[in-house]
Formats: structure tokens, C-alpha cells, sequence
């Protein structure tokens, strides 16, 4: 029983320590705080805060509380389960967690704009979606969205970038009239 548990227990506890450096990264930010206004490490360090308390909330929830079937019943289930059971893809679920955890670690090179875009279509390319028109309209359109809602109406500063992608994000903000 302890070993599947441990099983169950052990991504969230990857997840924690990730979360935790990314934490601390996002402590480092070098950036000039307007004064009223949330520096661009606010919502990172939220997200992430979130995420650590999310992760050991189910590292206790799993270890105290949850009741795991002796070994010899479950194997008798097992062949029930197998026919009602799903197609997972486990793969695809550790990519996903790759991906935004490099989304955390390229925010800063290729700006909030320029990241996010391609997080949001990569994400569905990995999630098995294949049309191309939709992923991309999504993607923009989700990215604008969020840029307004950050930067426009929470007045939040998102990371710009780096050279050469930081000319992305200007051009975009200035499409929007966002200064």
C-alpha cells in the first residue's frame, strides 16, 4: 500500500520542487515597480504559490487519507477496470507539465506575448487537436485577451522580451494602444 501511494505521491512532490525554484526565480525579476502598480513578478509568484499549496494539499490528502485496495483484490478488479477503462496518454500529460514549465523559464526571453501565443498552440498540437486555422485563432485570440486583460484593465507589466522579440511585443501593443 505504501508503495502506491508513494507512486501517487511522487509527481506531486517534482511538481512542488519546480514550483518552489520557479518561486525563486520569480523573486529575482529585474524590473523598476511603478508605485501603486504590480510588478511583473506578482502573478508568477501567485500562480506558483498556488501550485505549492495545490501539490501539498495532495501529498497529505494521498498519504493520510487516502485508502488504497489490498494488492490481492485489486488485481482480481483489474481486468473489469481494464475494459471500461480509457485511452490515457501519460505522455502527453508529462509534455504538458514540460511545457509550462519551459513557458515559466522563456517568459522573460521572448516576451509574455510572443511565449504565450506559443504555449497556447503548442498546447493544443500536444492535446491531439489538428486544425490548424482553429489552434491558431485560438491561440491569438486567447493571447490578446490576456494581454488586454493584464495589461489594459489589471495594469499589470508583462514581461516584453529580449531583442530581437521584444520588436513582437511592441508592435502588438501598439496595435492595441496599449503604452
Amino acid at each position: 500500500m505504501a508503495v502506491e501511494k508513494l507512486k501517487r505521491i511522487v509527481p506531486y512532490i517534482i511538481i512542488l520542487f519546480v514550483s518552489l525554484y520557479f518561486y525563486y526565480l520569480a523573486g529575482h525579476f529585474r524590473f523598476s515597480a511603478k508605485p501603486g502598480n504590480l510588478g511583473p513578478d506578482f502573478w508568477p509568484k501567485l500562480l506558483l504559490a498556488l501550485t505549492v499549496v495545490a501539490c501539498v494539499y495532495e501529498i497529505i490528502k494521498t498519504a493520510f487519507f487516502l485508502k488504497v485496495a489490498p494488492l490481492k483484490k485489486a488485481a482480481e478488479e483489474q481486468p473489469a477496470k481494464a475494459e471500461s477503462k480509457k485511452k490515457t496518454y501519460p505522455g502527453l500529460l508529462v509534455i504538458g507539465i514540460a511545457m509550462t514549465v519551459a513557458y515559466a523559464y522563456f517568459v522573460t526571453t521572448l516576451g509574455f506575448i510572443l511565449c504565450t501565443f506559443l504555449y497556447f498552440a503548442l498546447f493544443m498540437i500536444v492535446g491531439r487537436y489538428r486544425k490548424i486555422w482553429a489552434i491558431l485563432a485560438n491561440s491569438l485570440i486567447g493571447t490578446l485577451v490576456l494581454v488586454v486583460i493584464f495589461m489594459k484593465i489589471v495594469y499589470v507589466s508583462m514581461p516584453l522580451g529580449q531583442e530581437p522579440f521584444s520588436g513582437v511585443t511592441f508592435f502588438v501593443l501598439k496595435m492595441l494602444g496599449i503604452k
